[in-house]
């Protein structure tokens, strides 16, 4: 069966995801680095809008782009029905600056009828940022694209 969304993301690889229908996504300016049916990786900058005052990047920051680059990852998996977060567990390692790159890399755990578990890693050049883990429960919203 053709995955239209799998297809989509993967054409803005190397790109930024400017397809998104997400506002928040589109604001965060994350670009495509790689797809597949089970992971997507996308790399952010680090914005001044994006940080703490001690000049870091937020953790409500980090948290959001956790939650929608899982998002994606869920999407891409072609599902009929919206499957919404129920729980995202964040654990934070170390800081980064404004200016820097950091990357979140995702993948599918386990897909189940009625949850899906999809963990995912935030890191740069020089160390893990912070990790995180998510579970998505079925409901009865339909996904129209």
């Amino acid at each position: 069966m053709e995955n239209k969304r799998l297809q989509l993301l993967q054409r803005f690889i190397g790109k930024p995801f400017s397809g998104s229908p997400s506002p928040f996504a589109r604001w965060l300016n994350g670009t495509v680095i790689s797809v597949d049916e089970n992971s997507v990786e996308f790399q952010f900058e680090v914005r001044k809008e994006m940080t703490n005052p001690a000049g870091t990047l937020h953790g409500g920051v980090i948290c959001g782009m956790f939650d929608d680059c899982i998002g994606i990852n869920f999407m891409i998996l072609g599902t009929e029905n919206f499957f919404p977060t129920i729980n995202l567990n964040v654990e934070f390692f170390s800081a980064v600056k404004e200016g820097y790159i950091v990357t979140v890399k995702t993948k599918l755990i386990k897909r189940g009828k009625s949850v899906i578990n999809i963990k995912a890693d935030m890191f740069n050049s020089e160390r893990i940022i912070a990790s995180a883990t998510s579970n998505l429960v079925i409901s009865e919203m339909r996904i129209n694209m």
